[in-house]
């Protein structure tokens, strides 16, 4: 399906507007920001639809009154036919009404410069929204640069998505309170998170669908707040919801001088039996991430969508606070880290609903890992 040429054209001038700047307070002291910042205000407000080919057909002894959902941090779609092979025909993951997607891109070197949104609407037979997070200004990072090859970024956008079998109604997105300072002058990209809401014209019993992606950089309280904004713009919704996302629930207070002292402590001295309940039980205890609160607080339950096994594998090379040491105490540190990375299998990613009688989830093991579809799980769910 061909691209829309005013939207690339507008992402690489806005790519070439911001890209000599080093950090975010000079770009913005810029003669030129007021005229930008009303450019990606334009930009990151529109949700971009997706119509599905043909009729997307039920899935085989579906029941009206059960919505069988999966929610995805995909890595970008670095991995797209993976994914996309796995959505058509895992046993536990085919044949969704609903899929909920973090991290996927539209334009970008690292995805094959995929459309990566209409590519998996198509090929699944649903209706589909992408909301853009974030326009960036390279390749990625990690193990971008290995699947970018020596492609450009086209679009450069990447965000979140809801794919439907059924009819999409209204769609909004909501702007959260985001680390932007850390998201520009680091890691080169413009933006900030943001939770996409879309009715779902399920025949006879509309719901709402929400994708979020919380960030991971700052402290509890900081996705605390994101939850919070998301649940301001839910106040007023009387049909059921189904909310899903990469929440980062890693339990962690990063960004502060002493959070690295006490992440190593925890990583490396805490029994394996107790690390393991914090890192896959992150709703509760002494180091829980209130975002729960907040969650429970707006009427909403998410303990009989999920189990408890982990949707992530640590890995050390990928934080910050690793990369910024001198090369032979990182190298030092690698090492003396390595054992304990096996020990960091962190429960991120969520289903949480409202307004259902019954449920259960389940983690889909098998595809996450280096080389494979995502770095993430993927999640499964009914809602009755």
């Amino acid at each position: 399906m061909p691209r829309d040429p005013e939207l690339k054209n507008e992402c690489r001038a806005l790519q070439r507007g911001i890209r000599d700047f080093r950090t975010i307070g000079e770009l913005r002291r810029s003669p030129g920001w007021p005229d930008l910042e009303r450019r990606f205000e334009r930009l990151f407000a529109t949700p971009r639809r997706v119509e599905a080919v043909g009729v997307p057909t039920a899935r085989a002894g579906a029941g009206a009154a059960r919505v069988k959902a999966v929610h995805w941090n995909i890595e970008h779609g670095n991995w797209y036919g993976q994914v996309e092979d796995a959505l058509l025909h895992h046993p536990k993951l085919a044949g969704a009404d609903l899929v909920l997607m973090n991290e996927i891109d539209l334009g970008m070197a690292r995805a094959g410069n995929r459309d990566v949104t209409t590519d998996l609407a198509h090929a699944l037979g649903m209706h589909g929204v992408f909301a853009p997070l974030y326009l960036e200004t390279t390749v990625g990072r990690d193990d971008d640069a290995e699947t970018a090859g020596d492609r450009e970024n086209e679009e450069g956008l990447f965000g979140i998505a809801v794919l439907s079998r059924f009819p999409i109604g209204a769609a909004r997105i909501v702007p959260l309170p985001s680390p932007l300072e850390v998201q520009f002058d680091l890691e080169r990209m413009y933006g900030r998170h943001a939770a996409l809401i879309v009715e779902i014209l399920r025949p006879g019993a509309p719901f709402v669908a929400v994708s979020a992606h919380l960030e991971v950089h700052r402290t509890r309280e900081h996705r605390a707040g994101q939850i919070r904004g998301v649940m301001r713009a839910l106040e007023q919704e009387r049909r059921p919801i189904i909310l899903a996302g990469d929440f980062n629930t890693h339990t962690f207070d990063r960004g502060l001088w002493h959070a690295p002292i006490e992440g190593a402590a925890a990583l490396l001295l805490a029994p394996t039996s107790l690390l393991s309940r914090r890192l896959r039980w992150p709703d509760r205890g002494h180091s829980r991430e209130r975002l729960f609160e907040a969650l429970r607080e707006a009427g909403f339950e998410w303990d009989r969508f999920v189990d408890r096994e982990p949707t992530l594998q640590l890995r050390f090379d990928r934080l910050d606070e690793i990369r910024a040491l001198p090369p032979p105490l990182e190298h030092l540190v690698h090492a003396w880290l390595k054992w304990a990375e096996r020990r960091a299998r962190l429960r991120l990613d969520w289903f949480a609903g409202r307004g259902w009688h019954e449920g259960r989830g389940e983690t889909v093991t098998g595809l996450d890992g280096p080389g494979r579809a995502s770095d993430h799980a993927p999640i499964v769910a009914e809602f009755g």
